[in-house]
């Protein structure tokens, strides 16, 4: 993964995968697993794709909140 924020994420795949498929993502990090619905915005073959979280709740927006000043500290 390149980018990862509250709202998406940049995921590195070789997969194409059509901008507007609804994807349901399952992420292992240290806070736990996290579930999340999202929808890809763009793909770029060999490359990856932008995704956009959709209805992040407050339990998932505390783990990517907690992930994101772990994995960036300053």
């Amino acid at each position: 993964m390149l980018d990862f924020s509250a709202s998406g994420a940049f995921i590195v795949t070789n997969e194409v995968v059509a901008v507007g498929t609804a994807l349901k993502l399952i992420f292992a990090m240290v806070e736990g697993e996290l579930k999340l619905e999202a929808v890809v915005r763009n793909s770029t073959a060999g490359r990856g794709m932008g995704v956009e979280f959709l209805s992040v709740g407050g339990k998932e927006l505390a783990m990517i909140l907690k992930a994101l000043k772990r994995l960036r500290p300053w």
